[in-house]
């Protein structure tokens, strides 16, 4: 973990900045980043420590993003960067630790890279909710849901077996902001019979989703809050 967390900084400082901050030489930091020797366990742990007062997670995405000029932020600049989702992957277990997770679901398409790398870093299973019916499955669950504007019913589906009673899921997305895939994921999981444990969303666009979700059955841990979009965008 700590030298996932070098390699991430390392894109957005130089090793000169990270060697005066952490207090370690910047040949020593760039042998780790670069895989050459790995630390040994208790200058892993002082780094640790050091990396967790150096940037929140919060701020290394908020420096990655892209806006235009009406406030959308482009994701794909976090979620196509591997050492970033792995960090997310950390945080996501960290805020969920002691909490049992059997499979992590998402909706495509967006969705996915991120719910990939959490599934991979907690061992478990991967269910992906899509818009089309996948050919050679024969039952599915269905949760229909409004989307856009003008609003039309858009549906999410899973193959029938893919959650079980015996499931307990997280939920999984890059960004929110009306609150509706969410929700749609969670009817999903609840007509599944299966426990929504909680939900981690990468990036949140103010606070309207809340409204959404106004009696959420789980947590909703959001990594960084941003302000809605301008509202002539909206229109």
């Amino acid at each position: 973990m700590v030298v996932e967390k070098l390699r991430l900084l390392k894109k957005t400082y130089s090793y000169n900045e990270l060697a005066r901050r952490l207090g370690k030489p910047e040949t020593v930091l760039c042998r780790y980043v670069k895989g050459d020797v790995l630390p040994g366990e208790e200058t892993a742990k002082e780094l640790w420590e050091a990396l967790s007062r150096f940037e929140e997670f919060s701020e290394i995405l908020k420096s990655r993003l892209k806006f235009d000029e009406y406030g959308y932020a482009d994701t794909t600049s976090l979620i196509h960067d591997p050492h970033l989702l792995l960090q997310a992957s950390i945080e996501a277990s960290m805020r969920f630790a002691g909490k049992r997770l059997t499979k992590v679901l998402t909706a495509a398409v967006n969705g996915i890279p991120l719910a990939t790398s959490i599934a991979l870093y907690l061992e478990i299973p991967l269910v992906v909710a899509k818009r089309t019916k996948d050919i050679g499955i024969k039952e599915f669950i269905e949760e229909a849901y409004p989307t856009g504007s003008p609003a039309m019913l858009t549906s999410l589906y899973v193959p029938k077996d893919a959650l079980t009673p015996k499931d307990d899921v997280l939920i999984v997305d890059d960004l929110i902001r009306t609150g509706r895939t969410i929700q749609a994921l969670i009817n999903l999981t609840r007509k599944a019979k299966a426990n929504p444990v909680g939900v981690f969303v990468l990036v949140a666009f103010g606070d309207e989703w809340k409204k959404q979700l106004a009696k959420p059955p789980c947590p909703v841990e959001v990594a960084l809050t941003l302000p809605p979009p301008r509202a002539e965008a909206m229109s």
